[in-house]
């Protein structure tokens, strides 16, 4: 079998840059290892973002006009999202809606496995086998690895796993919720932070750890604090990639979304990223020019990702330093060059340089 894209991965990334490259009219095949797999997840998108990417808002969603941030010693507090707001969808719903979307430019689907790539001169061999058991080589001018933190196309290329802190989630029955909240505090979550988040037909809570076997422990303290009950005994556990430099390109091979650690430290945002790095590739391999994707990323994320990363470490270790930022958000001015850079997000140098101005002298 032979096409001039393969993407391996149908989540988010894989799904947006097999959308935007089929657009172009070339043969696109996008791999997925299973088409009714539900990937745990928040689930939360900027409303902003589905404009900037093109995506219609066809799917079942929540639409959120507040966030809430609970300190370690349970201060509160409440902002309102002004010119946005967050919208949450079921992971299962939002993947399958890209797929077709991506169906419709032209993209073909197949479920199945990589199993082995072999870098040859001018093209890519793929090893595949389909969940029908039948086993194809599929020989592709580039390939596209959006195969998540387990990434097999980063193992097949000798690259280290990606860094990453474990989540643990549940679904809880209370559909009414109206915020979502940021809970920070190391009683029930290690230099990360508990959610909930409104989401079509329940609430997603869980956690998160460096350690993961006190996942569980962790997921039961804040349900306790928070009074929540989940719907079953159902929890699930996954791995979120910590942001760290490396390789995007190797030849004719690049790597998107959490195969290659695009997740906003501090805040662990992973879809909008996910999505706009692969718009970013899908512009270098049009132009024919996969080199250009690392340039594209860097310019427009690499110091954000940088200066988010240096506020993680500086502040999710210890709640004595929680406490300290979250006196910082209680100002106004921070509130606003938040929002300006996550809910609408401005890419322009002059909103990061005003939001690193309100933090440098704790930085330095």
């Amino acid at each position: 079998m032979q096409c001039y894209y393969l993407v391996v991965g149908g989540g988010p990334a894989g799904a947006t840059v097999a959308r935007i490259l089929a657009r172009e009219g070339r043969e696109v095949v996008l791999l997925e290892r299973d088409l009714k797999g539900s990937k745990p997840c928040g689930g939360g998108i900027p409303s902003t973002a589905f404009t900037e990417l093109e995506i219609p808002l066809q799917i079942p969603h929540r639409q959120v006009q507040s966030l809430r941030i609970v300190s370690p010693s349970g201060r509160n507090l409440r902002i309102d999202l002004e010119g946005g707001s967050l919208i949450t969808v079921r992971r299962e719903d939002l993947d399958r809606y890209l797929r077709e979307l991506s169906t419709r430019e032209g993209a073909e689907v197949l479920e199945g496995t990589l199993l082995d790539l072999e870098r040859g001169k001018g093209e890519v061999t793929s090893t595949v086998i389909l969940n029908n058991g039948r086993r194809i080589n599929i020989k592709s001018r580039y390939l596209i690895g959006a195969d998540g933190v387990n990434s097999r196309v980063r193992r097949l290329l000798g690259l280290g796993p990606v860094r990453s802190v474990y989540t643990i989630s549940t679904r809880v029955a209370h559909p009414d919720g109206e915020s979502c909240e940021f809970w920070f505090g190391n009683h029930h979550a290690r230099r990360f932070y508990s959610w909930v988040f409104p989401s079509v037909g329940f609430l997603s809570v869980g956690t998160g750890t460096m350690t993961p076997r006190e996942a569980g422990l962790l997921l039961k303290r804040f349900l306790q604090k928070r009074g929540l009950h989940p719907l079953n005994a159902l929890k699930r556990g996954y791995r979120i990639p910590i942001w760290q430099e490396g390789p995007l390109v190797v030849d004719r091979i690049l790597l998107v979304g959490d195969a290659a650690g695009q997740v906003m430290p501090f805040t662990y945002e992973g879809l909008y990223y996910a999505m706009t790095s692969a718009v970013l590739a899908a512009e270098a391999l049009i132009k024919e020019r996969p080199s250009l994707y690392t340039r594209l990323w860097r310019k427009r994320f690499y110091s954000r990702f940088r200066f988010m990363g240096l506020l993680a470490e500086r502040f999710l270790k210890r709640d004595s330093s929680i406490e300290r930022l979250f006196d910082i958000f209680q100002r106004p001015p921070v509130q606003k060059a938040s929002m300006r850079l996550w809910l609408h997000k401005d890419h322009t140098r002059g909103a990061l340089l005003s939001y690193i101005n309100l933090f440098r002298k704790m930085l330095i």
